[in-house]
C-alpha cells in the first residue's frame, strides 16, 4: 500500500473504533483501506457483514471487491510467522483470519508463541505462590509477636492466657508446616523457569 493511503488509513481506524458507521461514513468509506485495517489487525474477512448491516440503514452497500482486496494486502502483513508467534506470545486469540495460504506460517509462529506464552504464566504462577506463602509465615509471625505481648497485658484471667498460648503454638505449627512448603515451591518455580529459558532460546530466531 503506498503512501498516500495512510491518511485514510487512520480514517478508517476511527472509523473501526466507532460503535457504528454512520451515512457520511458509509458514503466516503476507502473500503480497500478498511479492508487492509481489517486484515493487518487480524480480523476475518467476514467482518464486512457488520459494515454491511450498519449501512443498508442508510442505503449503501460496501464495496465488497475492494475491501475483499484490501483486507488480502493486510492480511499478508499480519499472517506472517514471525507475527504468528508475536500474537501467540501476547496470549491473544487467533480469528481465523488468514487465507488457507497464509495460515500455515502464520499457525505455526503462534503455537510456538502461545508455548512461551504458558511457560511464561506457569512461571509467575510458581513465583507468585512463593510470595503468598513467604506472606503467610510473615503474618503468622507477627500474630505471634502480637499475642506474646498481650500475655503480658493486664485484665486477662488465667483462661484467656491458656487460649493465648494455644493459639501461638498453633501458629508456630503453622510456620512450620509453610516452610516445609517452600522448598517444593521454590523447586517448581526453579523448574518452571528453566522450561521457560529453554523454550526462549528455542524460539529465539523470532525475537
Amino acid at each position: 500500500m503506498n503512501n498516500n493511503k495512510w491518511p485514510l488509513l487512520l480514517l478508517s481506524i476511527i472509523i473501526s473504533g466507532c460503535s457504528g458507521m454512520n451515512k457520511s461514513q458509509c458514503i466516503t468509506a476507502d473500503w480497500r483501506t478498511i479492508g487492509f485495517e481489517d486484515g493487518v489487525n487480524g480480523k476475518a474477512e467476514n467482518a464486512i457483514a457488520t459494515y454491511r448491516q450498519e449501512c443498508a440503514e442508510h442505503g449503501v452497500t460496501p464495496q465488497l471487491e475492494a475491501y475483499r482486496l484490501g483486507h488480502r494486502e493486510g492480511s499478508e502483513r499480519y499472517c506472517t510467522t514471525r507475527n504468528g508467534f508475536i500474537v501467540g506470545k501476547r496470549g491473544s486469540s487467533y480469528q481465523n483470519s488468514c487465507m488457507p495460504d497464509l495460515e500455515k506460517g502464520f499457525l505455526l509462529g503462534y503455537r510456538d508463541g502461545k508455548t512461551l506464552f504458558e511457560l511464561q504464566r506457569a512461571l509467575n504462577s510458581a513465583r507468585s505462590n512463593i510470595d503468598k506463602q513467604r506472606r503467610v509465615i510473615a503474618n503468622l509471625e507477627q500474630e505471634i509477636v502480637d499475642k506474646t505481648e498481650l500475655l503480658v497485658a493486664d485484665g486477662l484471667t488465667r483462661d484467656d492466657r491458656v487460649q493465648l498460648l494455644n493459639e501461638i503454638e498453633l501458629h508456630k505449627y503453622e510456620i512450620n508446616e509453610a516452610l516445609n512448603a517452600l522448598p517444593g515451591l521454590e523447586e517448581q518455580a526453579y523448574s518452571a523457569e528453566q522450561a521457560y529459558i529453554q523454550a526462549e532460546q528455542r524460539f529465539k530466531s523470532y525475537l
